[in-house]
């Protein structure tokens, strides 16, 4: 989920909180495709990756761009983001309603494999890591070894410049909207299979998402699934430890995913990205006592 608001504010520096939509209507797209169309999950999942990318694509083009063009500042975007996100909600609540599917999840088998301690290892898990995986290897081969990456990196730099030196910045920001669109639509997709969803759904993970990517420095793929997996073991795992020792409610649990916000700001405002790896490796070599 965090993939494609990495995506998004790397190429735009828009903080799109209407993302969460994104994956909701991912989720819904999915499991109303294999509940009630009988659609395969591979179909559906593809589906639901087209249909939050459209629905991303609009958003820029309806809302985003013209608001950029007029001279916006970031907190203005920022404001219409979230105004964006409240018209696709409370679209999906509407449709939910009327439909009678306020609740739904994607009806999948998922077949446990093994277990860990008081979890399961399911089919689920077998699938989403090997996928998420994928997914970060195609974008960074597609962001880093692609002409139209290599422009779409260099919007990111510097807009103006890339936009001097001859590159069609507006096309390239509808093929950016388009995949990240695309990633959250996938990711909901995958979620509706394991949970039930809502439209609030997406949401209720928006601060998870947001922890994840700023982790990642906003910018860095491979720093933004690093930052998921340190947030759901620090929710889970955390949680579980306040609510044994202290007593505290595992309502609480969001508090962790803000905390982890707030300490990234404080001390290291770049994420993982603001971390040079060779330099840390150089030293380390460096200072390795000689036999």
């Amino acid at each position: 989920m965090a993939l494609g608001l990495t995506i998004t504010f790397s190429v735009t520096r828009i903080p799109n909180f209407a993302h969460a939509e994104l994956v909701t209507v991912g989720g819904y797209v999915t499991a109303v495709l294999v509940n009630f169309m009988a659609f395969p999950p591979y179909l559906a999942l593809l589906s639901a990756f087209i249909a939050s990318a459209i629905l991303a694509l609009g958003m820029d083009e309806l809302v985003f761009k013209p608001l950029y063009k007029r001279g916006s500042r970031p907190l203005f975007l920022l404001v219409a983001s979230i105004g964006v996100g409240l018209i696709v909600r409370y679209t999906l609540f509407s449709l939910a309603d009327a439909t009678g599917n306020i609740t739904i999840q994607t009806n999948v088998s998922v077949n446990p494999i093994m277990r860990f301690g008081r979890a399961y290892i399911t089919m689920f898990h077998a699938i989403v890591i090997p996928v998420t995986i994928a997914i970060v290897i195609i974008l960074h081969i597609l962001f880093h070894y692609t002409l139209m990456g290599k422009a779409l990196r260099a919007i990111s730099d510097n807009e103006d410049l890339a936009r001097v030196s001859g590159i069609r910045i507006y096309r390239l920001r509808r093929v950016a909207w388009l995949i990240a669109g695309g990633a959250a639509g996938l990711a909901g997709g995958l979620w509706s299979i394991s949970l039930i969803i809502d439209p609030n759904f997406g949401w209720d993970t928006l601060l998870r998402i947001f922890a994840s990517s700023i982790l990642g420095g906003l910018t860095s793929f491979w720093g933004t699934i690093i930052g998921g997996y340190i947030v759901g073991f620090a929710e889970n795992m955390g949680i579980a430890t306040l609510n044994t020792w202290f007593g505290i409610n595992t309502a609480y649990r969001p508090l962790i995913s803000f905390t982890i916000i707030v300490a990234v700001f404080l001390i290291r405002p770049r994420g993982f990205a603001g971390i040079d790896v060779r330099s840390i490796m150089s030293r380390l070599v460096v200072s390795r006592p000689r036999s």
